[in-house]
């Protein structure tokens, strides 16, 4: 078994991959968030004389785009400070270690 050792992580390449991440997952978050925000202000919309649609939808829409976006800028900003930590870190404490088993499957294609 082939052991390697994680030296630096490139900051920007991580930060971008870190922001996509948190984009897909604001994207479940904000379905989900639309999805509860809708329940609930048609609920009330029923139950009042208040009409509450246009909110919910305008609520729903906000929350399926808005929600990705902050994500995306957030995580960004995360992998930076991440990869900038890791990076002073590391050759004080050391990498992370990585166990890699030769076979003799071939990798996939580009």
């Amino acid at each position: 078994m082939e052991e390697k050792t994680i030296r630096a992580i490139p900051a920007g390449p991580f930060a971008i991959m870190m922001g996509a991440i948190s984009a897909v997952i604001g994207l479940i978050a904000g379905i989900i968030i639309a999805a509860i925000g809708g329940a609930l202000t048609s609920t009330v919309s029923s139950n009042t004389t208040v009409d509450l649609t246009g909110f919910g939808i305008l609520f729903g829409v906000g929350a399926i785009v808005l929600m990705p976006i902050a994500c995306f800028i957030g995580g960004v900003i995360q992998g930076l400070i991440i990869a900038i930590i890791y990076n002073f870190l590391a050759p004080r404490i050391g990498g992370i270690k990585l166990h890699f088993e030769e076979g003799s499957r071939q990798p996939p294609p580009p």
